[in-house]
């Protein structure tokens, strides 16, 4: 079975919020947009919910997410590297 369709490039973004129980973050990857009139760059942040596969995450730190398999209702995506917050 290929993976067509399936990106291996991560991406980066900001731990926003852990679960309790420590299994799930939530992570805002940031992204920008230009105004079709106006030509001004818009900086938005694209939401995810990610697994962390027993990293120790923290609010505020930097991570990889990669997309996987459907793991729950809103979480499609898990947690591949781990970067010092600021």
């Amino acid at each position: 079975m290929s993976e067509a369709g399936v990106t291996k490039n991560p991406w980066r973004g900001k731990v926003v919020r852990v679960s309790k129980d420590g299994k799930t973050v939530r992570v805002h990857v940031p992204t920008s947009v230009v105004h079709s009139k106006y030509g001004k760059t818009l900086h938005r942040h694209i939401p995810l919910r990610a697994d962390t596969n027993g990293n120790e995450v923290a609010e505020g730190q930097e991570v990889d997410v990669l997309p996987s398999r459907r793991i729950s209702k809103s979480k499609s995506w898990k947690v591949t590297a781990v970067f010092a917050g600021h």
